[in-house]
């Protein structure tokens, strides 16, 4: 344990004194100029560098939340910055040096992450270690979470259920791993490994399995509220938006349900597998078949409303615009009404990149670890797309009233002369 806190230390030393120095190397090598910027109505929010060994390590993953922005290496490093300013908040080492691991999920307060057969969680804006937690079996995916359970899934066809108040406690009073069974909330299994991460929508949970199904389970006990079977195995994340649930499966079939019922809504063929996460921002869901494009369709119905051949990666999203990935690695800005490209910003070395579904955001990385934030000219303030309730209020500015004119008296009568 001493070691790996003298470690961390050196590279948190070494990235204090150097990762500067490597920011601004960057900045003529890796980061695109205002003025590059400019001629397609966008700016640079912030740009940063994350901790890590830039000589042995590797930026493996780049995830975001409203707040934060998370940047995992390969060796188990994570950075977490401000979203909006690009303020470096915290660093702090996982489990083993280069054990496997999973991209980082959140809830309002929490982080965390599976790596190995270990699931850990941290304060998300501080780093602080609230609690680890000894899996029961192999992890498949990165876990799900709500504000009172987390859930993963697992190798041997099981979905879990953990209850993130009785973790702690255990952990505060040293009962882990001992007592690492009360945790569990329930325990649901499948035809085969849970393949993409559980979702939840409060009072259920949904996970598809490699068996061709998705399971949609009761929060509170794991019973099953219904099962919807497809002509092949679901191996990509789903989606969900307020009333539908969105499955790619491997029959290159398309899937929108009703997330109560489990009812059929729509389907779309896509010829080719669907293997990228859906994103659902407002009235349209984005699809990326691969070798096909990116398609947007209507949620409510499915109909295609444009598609984009050029486009291969969903980046994020903003009222007007759009931003995707080309084959060649360039960020193209696409008008969200018809798809059509208005600009292409050389980013191919920024390689490491965010699927932002919560904000109008883009965020890119590095593999050495420089994390960049771009934004359209002028949008101070971030769109919310998935949980608009929690856009902070922003002060109203009104023009000033001019006072209201004083009652006086009037003046005495004089006499005619």
């Amino acid at each position: 344990m001493t070691r790996i806190l003298l470690r961390l230390l050196l590279i948190t030393v070494c990235a204090g004194l150097g990762g500067t120095a490597h920011g601004q190397h960057g900045r003529h090598s890796v980061l695109p100029t205002q003025r590059e910027l400019e001629r397609f109505g966008l700016e640079r929010g912030w740009w940063s560098q994350s901790t890590l060994d830039a000589a042995t390590d590797r930026l493996v993953y780049l995830t975001a939340d409203e707040e934060n922005v998370y940047a995992q290496s390969r060796a188990g490093l994570i950075t977490a910055f401000d979203a909006e300013t690009g303020d470096r908040l915290w660093s702090r080492l996982l489990g083993q040096t280069g054990a496997p691991s999973f991209p980082a999920v959140t809830n309002t307060d929490h982080l965390l992450v599976a790596t190995g057969m270990n699931l850990f969680a941290l304060d998300k804006f501080r780093g602080k270690l609230l609690w680890r937690l000894n899996l029961p079996h192999h992890p498949t995916t990165k876990p799900g979470i709500s504000d009172t359970q987390t859930y993963i899934g697992t190798l041997d066809g099981s979905a879990y259920a953990f209850d993130l108040t009785t973790i702690r406690q255990l952990y505060q009073d040293q009962l882990l791993p001992e007592w690492s069974d009360v945790t569990t909330v329930w325990r649901v299994r499948t035809g085969g490994p849970i393949s993409s991460p559980p979702v939840s929508t409060g009072v259920q949970v949904n996970f598809p399995s490699a068996d061709g199904s998705l399971y949609s389970v009761e929060t509170r006990d794991g019973s099953l509220r219904f099962q919807f079977e497809t002509n092949g195995p679901i191996q990509t994340p789903i989606a969900r938006n307020r009333d539908s649930l969105f499955i790619a499966a491997d029959d290159v079939r398309f899937y929108c349900i009703d997330s109560q019922t489990g009812k059929l809504r729509w389907t779309f063929v896509t010829g080719t597998p669907i293997l990228q996460q859906p994103q659902v921002i407002g009235p349209q869901v984005f699809v990326t078949p691969e070798q096909g494009g990116l398609y947007a369709l209507d949620t409510f119905d499915g109909q295609v409303q444009w598609h984009q051949t050029r486009a291969v990666e969903f980046l994020a999203a903003a009222d007007e615009s759009m931003f995707v990935s080309d084959g060649l690695g360039n960020v193209l800005v696409l008008s969200r009404h018809d798809g059509s490209v208005t600009g292409v910003v050389p980013l191919r070395e920024m390689s490491v990149r965010v699927k932002n579904d919560r904000t109008d955001r883009v965020y890119v990385a590095s593999p050495q670890g420089v994390v960049v934030c771009l934004r359209e000219k002028g949008s101070d303030f971030p769109n919310y797309h998935k949980f608009p309730e929690r856009r902070p209020l922003l002060p109203e500015f009104t023009e000033e009233e001019p006072p209201a004119p004083t009652e006086t008296e009037p003046p005495a009568p004089t006499d005619a002369p």
